[in-house]
């Protein structure tokens, strides 16, 4: 089984040399998206969210074919509405999914925020891929 990775990440907009953080800070009503992973997926993939602080809002998972998709929309994604994550209501919450059998060339996580502050951290394992 290969090794957990971030897929939440604060990285530097003046170093780019700069290691990232695990984590998104989040205040506003921002929508966020999580970086890509893609894999073969014959044995699942696992998904861990944690968050912090007083967030309200709503995780989906969005997956895609295409070889180089949009990353900055859902134009190019498919929502699976068959994910049912636990969504943050004013505090802090964590949840594991094992994404199963879905296959897809690419994966991510939207986080839409209504209100409240905070951080969102999550890690995915794929058994053979990134």
């Amino acid at each position: 089984m290969a090794a957990p990775f971030s897929i939440f990440n604060t990285r530097s907009a003046t170093d780019p040399g700069a290691p990232a953080f695990n984590f998104v800070a989040v205040s506003g009503t921002p929508t966020v998206y999580s970086e890509t992973w893609s894999g073969e997926d014959s044995d699942g993939s696992g998904l861990t969210i944690f968050t912090t602080g007083t967030l309200t809002g709503t995780f989906t998972l969005w997956m895609t074919d295409k070889p180089l998709p949009d990353l900055t929309a859902d134009t190019d994604w498919v929502q699976d509405t068959s994910f049912t994550p636990t969504n943050p209501a004013g505090a802090a919450v964590k949840f594991r999914d094992d994404l199963g059998n879905a296959k897809s060339h690419k994966k991510r996580v939207k986080y839409v925020n209504a209100s409240g502050s905070g951080n969102i951290q999550g890690f995915v394992t794929v058994p053979k891929g990134r």
